[in-house]
């Protein structure tokens, strides 16, 4: 049985809402009911937070570690994963605002002979998965996490890790997705702007928007502050499958593509503060949601550094999922910044075995903001 955790914090700001404000009828039971499957599914625990106008609603199911049975803390961190690329691709924008850098720009003329190519990739080639380079996290190197989450990465190692696979397309004729693409991205930044990535993190994003919880390491392997335990199922495991505890680890590995340690809190507030034109003017975070089909079915277009999710009541929201060896993560919000939901899991499984837990997290967000349940993915022909 899923451990139920309930928040007080949506019911006491329901109580104290203004005199005349009709609120709409609360979702949690179903949130709720959506988070536990989660658990069933074989997720340790799984932290939630929705925020809109007046009212935050955090609900928890399981635990935060399988060997002590602790709760899954409220104002937990955890490695968010692929969400980073959503900061990444703002410090673009926000360079191409103060016209040091152009969407359409030639890879060649900002990070010379780093890839091959270059003078036929764009910056928006890069920040939309349209490049053609390969994702180094899919080299053989990368399958067992054992074999790379301890080691010390430099960018341009996994670059040239990358470039030895080859492209996949040329540029701008196909979508796929790529984590060179945004370490690519986060060398450019340092290269304009003279600093380290995880300084202009700091500055550029992470202070104006008030993300106390958050910071991008390079090599430092802890999540400071309270956070679950992180688990991993190896991807050749049949059955009820073994979940390994891995919280610790060197992340250069995943640097500006996927590295962040952040809370739900903060990352509501980002997305918040990015929609509402606080980080980027509106046209240019209007740019960003210029999208391309992406082909998954639950979030099937892809933005510069955001992909969507179309939900039942019709409203289209826009963030980003992501995993890493530990944790999973979804994050969206409303394009006008009212309302976001994030989502921890204190586990990394990927293949069909996490195909009805994407379903799960969609119906938790399509409960939260429509009230209605997400369609669940056909059930195979037997």
């Amino acid at each position: 049985m899923a451990k139920r955790t309930w928040s007080l914090v949506a019911t006491a700001l329901v109580l104290l809402c203004a005199p005349g404000q009709v609120a709409a009828a609360p979702a949690e039971p179903q949130v709720q009911d959506a988070l536990d499957r989660m658990v069933e599914q074989g997720v340790p625990g799984v932290l939630y937070r929705h925020s809109e106008p007046g009212s935050e609603t955090v609900l928890r199911s399981g635990v935060a570690d399988l060997r002590t049975g602790a709760p899954v803390p409220q104002r937990g961190r955890w490695r968010v994963a692929s969400l980073t690329k959503s900061v990444t691709a703002t410090i673009v924008l926000q360079l191409v605002h103060e016209n040091r850098l152009g969407l359409d720009q030639p890879l060649a003329e900002v990070l010379p002979d780093v890839v091959p190519g270059d003078e036929r990739i764009t910056v928006r080639n890069l920040l939309q998965h349209t490049s053609g380079l390969f994702d180094y996290a899919q080299a053989p190197e990368f399958r067992f996490p054992d074999d790379y989450v301890h080691r010390p990465f430099a960018p341009r190692q996994l670059v040239d890790l990358a470039i030895a696979h080859g492209p996949v397309a040329e540029p701008g004729q196909q979508w796929s997705y790529s984590n060179t693409n945004y370490i690519v991205l986060g060398m450019i930044v340092e290269e304009l702007t003279g600093e380290p990535l995880s300084a202009v993190f700091q500055h550029r994003v992470l202070g104006p928007a008030g993300m106390r919880q958050s910071y991008l390491p390079v090599h430092y392997p802890l999540i400071n502050g309270p956070h679950a335990t992180g688990h991993h199922v190896l991807p050749e495991q049949t059955g009820d499958p073994t979940r390994y505890p891995l919280t610790e680890l060197d992340p250069s590995f995943a640097w500006a593509s996927y590295g962040m340690v952040s809370g739900a809190a903060d990352m509501n507030r980002f997305y918040r503060t990015l929609f509402r034109g606080e980080l980027l003017p509106r046209p240019l975070v209007d740019e960003m949601l210029r999208a391309v089909p992406g082909g998954d079915p639950v979030f099937p277009d892809y933005g510069l550094g955001l992909e969507n999710i179309e939900l039942t009541c019709g409203v289209t929201l826009w963030g980003h999922t992501g995993s890493i060896p530990g944790y999973s993560s979804y994050a969206f919000s409303t394009a006008d910044g009212r309302q976001q939901v994030s989502m921890s899991l204190n586990v990394f499984m990927l293949g069909e075995r996490a195909v009805p837990i994407i379903y799960d997290a969609a119906d938790a967000i399509n409960q939260a903001v429509c009230h209605q349940p997400y369609p669940q993915p056909p059930v195979p022909a037997a």
